[in-house]
């Protein structure tokens, strides 16, 4: 696998360095680990694959989605999470291509210094791009929280998350994109979103260039020149 590091700007949105390795897991038909600032994910994709009867879909594939915590048992938390990252996926994927099998997406949190939710998104993709899961478009996420007096901070750190303004929690939003227009593809507000549009362009390009890192090492692929 193949490491790609970058330190993140997109316009006004200053984002963590992160860092990308592709095609880890031999097992897994795409693998990604992303990490964004002091947090990281592993992300394993497998489809198609088989699905239990009782959640075999006719006309699609059926998503499966799990989040593994850090440490000890999944919880309320992580369902919600899979629950965000599920919605994202299946507004993204061409799920119509693969019915009557499942696309199972494993994420393992191997650490949470902030941003957890977008880092999340971020392995998701990489690893859906390198499982050629066909999609929609590729997508992107960036968590902004909002002080007490209202000031929008991009890409918060864990301590900033859980406490500012004199130990108030700060309250925190993820939005997620598709590339090229941009739209919205799971939660809104307007102040955040900007800076999340912003981002997503930066997002692309680490995106591309992950890949064509990847890639130029494969000789099917020689003709893509060396990445940047």
């Amino acid at each position: 696998p193949q490491m790609l590091m970058a330190k993140m700007s997109g316009g006004s949105a200053q984002l963590k360095a992160m860092k990308a390795e592709l095609g880890l897991l031999s097992r897994a038909d795409g693998s990604a680990r992303v990490s964004q600032g002091g947090t990281a994910v592993l992300c394993a994709v497998y489809a198609p694959a088989e699905v239990k009867t009782s959640k075999e879909l006719p006309d699609r594939a059926t998503l499966e989605v799990t989040v593994r915590p850090e440490g000890g048992m999944s919880g309320p938390k992580e369902r919600l999470m899979e629950q965000f990252i599920s919605s994202v996926c299946e507004a993204a994927i061409a799920t119509e291509l693969h019915p009557h099998s499942a696309i199972s997406v494993t994420l393992q949190v191997e650490n949470d210094a902030g941003g957890l939710l977008s880092c999340l998104t971020h392995a998701c993709c990489l690893a859906m791009l390198d499982a050629c899961i066909p999609m929609s478009s590729v997508f992107s996420a960036l968590s902004c929280g909002f002080s007490r007096e209202g000031e929008l901070i991009v890409d918060p750190q864990l301590s900033q998350e859980n406490f500012t303004c004199k130990d108030d929690p700060m309250d925190v939003v993820t939005f997620v994109v598709n590339s090229g227009a941009h739209d919205v593809l799971a939660s809104y507000l307007q102040q955040a979103l900007s800076a999340t549009q912003e981002a997503a362009v930066t997002m692309e390009s680490f995106y591309r260039k992950a890949l064509q890192r990847k890639l130029s090492k494969d000789p099917k692929f020689t003709s893509l020149g060396k990445p940047e």
